[in-house]
């Protein structure tokens, strides 16, 4: 572990020396011109998805995505290309915590006359790490004091205040478009309140208000929010992936004592563990997939899913679940 992160020390170090040197070369570039881009990149999906909004068909942006569909966000860690192209980015949106735990290692390399760098938890009110009913507890090495719930885009309120801060970054580094992103802006916090009212009408007309996760649990925000109750097998946080037996035996007997009909897992995770339990619960319990924008498949990604419709596919997962 020391030898590999002495390595990304040497690799930050050249970057930096490489930037520093085409600098004195080429002279600082306007990147607002015709021949070069403007250049964002955001480091987890719904950063990412509300950007593609608020850019809309605006040509002369270049939006990445760093973490990419389909990986664990939690297990990440940037790879060289990574590095340069964070340090190439006029604009880096991040949000921190033990998710991006690598992030405090990195950013204090950057050349920030260059890159403006946006933590977009700064804006949102966050809660702490909160022990969950039934999950299995974290190794005390991995607890870190004052760590925040870094997965702040689960609730409405919160994804409409992202959108917000993103807006006005944009604005900041490309004021000449600023009317166009405030009106995409606008467009997309409509959407984004539809579908919150379709939520909590379900939620507003719940037989039950417990959800049960046979997996772990991000959606600690979207819980507060809507004032539901949840039971998991592990944290929002956790790497782990598969529960001890007593674990497993108390979600069963949970899920009995409420008669749960559903058992959820989250996108990305096969519903083995979920599936165990909806089967040892019966009465026609069954498992299935919420989506907590953690990140996407790949194919959500290529087909251009949204936090709204990932959230609206959500709609008849939580109609099961609770009523």
């Amino acid at each position: 572990m020391k030898l590999k992160k002495i390595i990304l020390v040497i690799i930050l170090i050249a970057i930096i020396l490489v930037g520093i040197i085409a600098g004195v070369v080429s002279g600082k570039k306007n990147k607002t011109s015709n021949t070069e881009k403007i250049k964002i990149t955001a480091s987890n999906f719904a950063s990412y998805d509300f950007l593609r909004a608020i850019i809309g068909d605006n040509d002369n942006v270049e939006l990445t995505f760093l973490l990419g569909p389909g990986k664990d966000a939690h297990s990440y860690d940037p790879t060289a290309q990574d590095l340069i192209t964070i340090q190439n980015s006029d604009l880096f949106i991040y949000i921190g915590g033990e998710m991006e735990k690598w992030a405090d290692r990195v950013l204090p390399t950057l050349d920030t006359s260059k890159t403006k760098i946006i933590c977009v938890a700064d804006d949102i009110k966050t809660i702490d790490e909160q022990e969950i009913d039934g999950a299995e507890p974290e190794e005390e090495e991995d607890e870190e004091e004052g760590a925040f719930d870094e997965h702040i885009w689960t609730s409405p309120d919160n994804a409409i205040t992202m959108v917000n801060t993103l807006e006005k970054s944009m604005e900041e580094i490309d004021s000449s478009n600023s009317s166009k992103y405030k009106q995409n802006a606008e467009n997309y916090i409509v959407k984004i309140k539809n579908v919150d009212k379709q939520i909590q009408e379900i939620v507003d007309n719940k037989k039950r208000d417990r959800l049960v996760f046979g997996d772990k649990m991000p959606m600690q925000y979207f819980i507060n929010y809507y004032k539901l109750q949840v039971s998991a097998a592990f944290s929002g946080c956790s790497t782990e992936t598969e529960p001890s037996s007593k674990t497993i035996a108390y979600l069963v007997n949970k899920a009995k004592e409420e008669k749960t009909p559903v058992i959820l897992y989250i996108e990305l995770n096969n519903g083995k563990v979920a599936n165990t339990i909806a089967n040892e619960v019966g009465n026609g319990c069954k498992a299935m997939q919420i989506q907590t924008l953690h990140n996407v498949s790949k194919t959500d990604f290529d087909n251009g899913e949204t936090w709204v419709s990932l959230m609206e596919r959500n709609l008849d997962v939580l109609k099961a679940a609770l009523q």
